[in-house]
């Protein structure tokens, strides 16, 4: 899917320090910092209530505006209060639209169940992002792979992953991205378990009891020894 273009209203944040950022939050804004291409740290805030308008969406890349100017930016870092539930601060990295960017996406599955389901197969997704380049205006929000060719047992891997023109994927190509497990292999797994240790303690337990039987017949030969040098 390609990349909805989202903008957010930003205003320069002149003051700094603990008091400063205390009364932007509680005035609903959210302070943030931008940086990049040798440009000097600049802070930031924005509207807690617009950022949340924009969580709908799977944010990577965002047009910052400041009145009349716009600034392409990547979103680096969020941190959350997580008991809250707020946002605490944003720092966004500056990018051009004619320079490649790495970034990384979100992967899901298609709608369409695997068709190892049909045999009571489970889908299992082992990656849930994966890192790209490509030039920013070419940077997907998300990548949607099918998975209904997936028979049981079977897998897909990151190299099979169709992408859009001009991105890559920078991960090993070899890579398990999703894959149809079959659960009947796991009773029969869960089920030879038990088997296997009962087999285990079985053969270690005559050896355990020679062991005993062998020093027990040391112990009474070296009696016999002990009694006889007494005789003499």
């Amino acid at each position: 899917m390609a990349k909805q273009k989202h903008v957010l209203n930003v205003v320069t944040r002149t003051g700094l320090g603990k008091g400063a950022v205390k009364r932007l939050r509680a005035e609903g804004n959210v302070p943030a910092v931008i940086y990049g291409h040798g440009k000097p740290a600049k802070t930031l805030y924005f509207s807690a209530a617009d950022w949340e308008v924009l969580q709908k969406f799977e944010l990577n890349l965002l047009s910052l505006k400041e009145g009349e100017n716009e600034m392409l930016a990547l979103i680096k870092e969020v941190q959350n209060d997580f008991i809250r539930g707020k946002v605490k601060h944003v720092d966004f990295l500056e990018v051009n639209r004619d320079e490649k960017i790495r970034a990384s996406v979100a992967v899901h599955p298609g709608h369409e169940a695997p068709a190892g389901a049909a045999q009571g197969g489970m889908l299992e997704q082992d990656i849930h992002e994966l890192e790209l380049e490509c030039l920013p205006d070419a940077l997907p929000e998300f990548l949607e792979v099918s998975v209904a060719a997936l028979e049981l047992d079977g897998a897909l891997h990151v190299s099979e992953i169709p992408l859009p023109e001009g991105v890559r994927i920078l991960n090993d190509p070899e890579l398990v991205v999703f894959h149809v497990m079959d659960p009947s292999k796991i009773v029969e797994e869960e089920e030879a378990a038990p088997e296997a240790a009962a087999e285990g303690e079985a053969a270690a337990e005559p050896e355990v009891i020679g062991e005993k039987e062998r020093q027990a017949k040391a112990a009474e030969k070296a009696a016999e020894k002990a009694e006889k040098a007494e005789k003499k």
